[in-house]
């Protein structure tokens, strides 16, 4: 893969995170970015992902200014979270014949709200002959693919309990805005009832670890609790007053014939403080079967999870590459878990919110 030749799509926080570790991949190019940020437009991408030199490509819009106009190889898109947002965005750019890594965490593993919109990308990729996959940390990595990678061993599992405990202080301002960073309380739940705080991705992540470990999941239940702080606290992206919210308790159980199997749970806060938060930050799950196995993930992942993010879209980049043509799930590109046969794996068909 000499010369691939790379478009970012969308220059915020995990954007410019995955220009400055493409500096270090020999064979990479970028050949353009995108973004709809006036305050973004027009300025070079060396000097906006803190290069401290110019790379001689300037930020762009509308897409098709970009997506017209150069010949690229794939397209990392880091944009947003959603995927009746991120679609049309996606598909734009396929119709180019250029294959995309995305971190929409919707598309992670499609729920039945999103399978439409999945089936969508799937067959515009599949028409232009280019491939797409969505991946990250948190959906993409951490509390799904770890503790899968993990059930290799296991003759049997009978139950899957994950916790995460992060800091959400490297993250960009439209992570800041979905965990309800510097809301009132009241503020906190009504965005919870409109769907648009909290944690994108857990019930995905869930999903596909029962997918995965042929756990048969027909149930998740998913809950979400504000975390207020007592004093001031800041971030490269927002600054939060006392009493207001500087992170969220979310909590995912997943139901198997009534009986509880799945326990997914994620805190995530702003600029964590020991003595008041009192959380240790790290990653930990425990797989309950014959055999057992504990898997702890210490600080760094959880501390530095912007980068994560951003390595894993870049290290699927010759994977995806190597797939045929259409939408990929990660666990269709050649991830090792349990093998439970041929047998279909049961439909979720209810989520309580």
């Amino acid at each position: 893969m000499n010369d691939l030749k790379i478009i970012i799509y969308g220059v915020g926080a995990m954007g410019r995170n995955m220009v400055r570790l493409l500096q270090d991949i020999n064979g990479c190019r970028i050949v353009g970015a995108i973004d709809w940020d006036e305050n973004k437009i027009g300025r070079d991408l060396g000097e906006l992902a803190g290069l401290g030199r110019k790379v001689g490509i300037k930020v762009s819009y509308p897409p098709l200014e970009v997506l017209g106009r150069v010949r690229a190889d794939i397209a990392l898109h880091a944009t947003t979270a959603f995927l009746d947002k991120a679609t049309d965005q996606i598909c734009a750019v396929l119709e180019q014949g250029i294959n995309v890594v995305t971190i929409c965490q919707e598309l992670f593993f499609p729920l039945p709200k999103n399978r439409s919109r999945a089936k969508k990308i799937d067959a515009k990729a599949r028409q232009a002959g280019a491939r797409v996959t969505a991946v990250g940390i948190n959906p993409g990595f951490i509390m799904d693919l770890v503790p899968i990678l993990c059930s290799t061993p296991c003759w049997r599992i009978d139950s899957v309990h994950v916790r995460r405990h992060v800091d959400f202080s490297p993250y960009g301002p439209d992570e800041m805005r979905h965990i309800g960073a510097n809301l009132t309380e009241k503020e906190f739940r009504k965005g919870v009832r409109l769907g648009a705080i909290g944690h994108i991705g857990l019930l995905e992540t869930a999903a596909m670890v029962s997918h995965c470990l042929g756990l048969e999941v027909d149930e998740l239940k998913q809950s979400k609790e504000p975390i207020l702080t007592a004093k001031k606290r800041q971030s490269p992206f927002v600054s939060i007053a006392a009493g207001r919210v500087c992170g969220f308790r979310q909590n995912v159980v997943g139901f198997s014939g009534g009986k509880e199997i799945l326990d997914f749970q994620m805190v995530g806060i702003v600029s964590p403080d020991k003595e008041e938060d009192r959380i240790e930050l790290g990653d930990y799950a425990r797989i309950n079967g014959v055999p057992s196995v504990d898997i702890a993930v210490k600080e760094e992942i959880a501390q530095k999870g912007g980068l994560g993010t951003a390595a894993v879209a870049v290290n699927m980049i010759p994977r995806l590459l190597a797939a045929s043509p259409g939408y990929h799930r990660m666990d269709t590109l050649a991830l090792p878990h349990i093998w439970r046969g041929s047998a279909a794996p049961r439909t979720i068909r209810k989520i309580v919110f």
